[in-house]
């Protein structure tokens, strides 16, 4: 793994998932391109800016994007063609989010439970406290 990734497994939830598999969590650089090739991939890309996160996914040749603030207590969703503008609409997300993961994830799982998932997996990682730190990886054992 590169320096400065964090990589976890986090187990789907139960009860909102029917099949108990996983989903892996990476933490991508601001990079449009790179987003754009996990999305073309199958992968979930999810952009966060401050505490709200917006998830990406490409599939039936659109741009499905959903958006959600922890705690609230539903979210938005949009589609988009896979145009020219849209895709240049997704690389500017990027650049602009505080941060970006990808979610890899069964694509019998239901949607809404990977998202789930993928949001309490990062919040336990980055939560969000401190910007600063959450940029960086320590990766030291504790001090007997």
């Amino acid at each position: 793994m590169a320096p400065g990734r964090r990589r976890r497994h986090f187990p789907a939830r139960k009860g909102l998932v029917d099949c108990l598999e996983s989903i892996d969590l990476d933490l991508l650089p601001k990079d449009g391109e790179r987003a754009l090739t996990e999305l073309a991939n199958g992968n979930m890309v999810i952009a966060r800016s401050k505490n709200e996160f917006l998830y990406m996914l490409d599939f039936d040749d659109q741009f499905h994007m959903f958006s959600h603030t922890p705690g609230a207590p539903g979210g938005g969703q949009r589609q988009f063609p896979k145009d020219e503008k849209h895709t240049a609409t997704v690389r500017k997300l990027i650049d602009i989010s505080d941060a970006v993961y990808m979610a890899t994830f069964d694509k019998g799982l239901n949607l809404y439970g990977v998202m789930y998932t993928a949001e309490e997996g990062i919040l336990a990682m980055f939560p969000g406290d401190d910007r600063e730190s959450d940029g960086v990886v320590d990766f030291g054992m504790p001090d007997d």
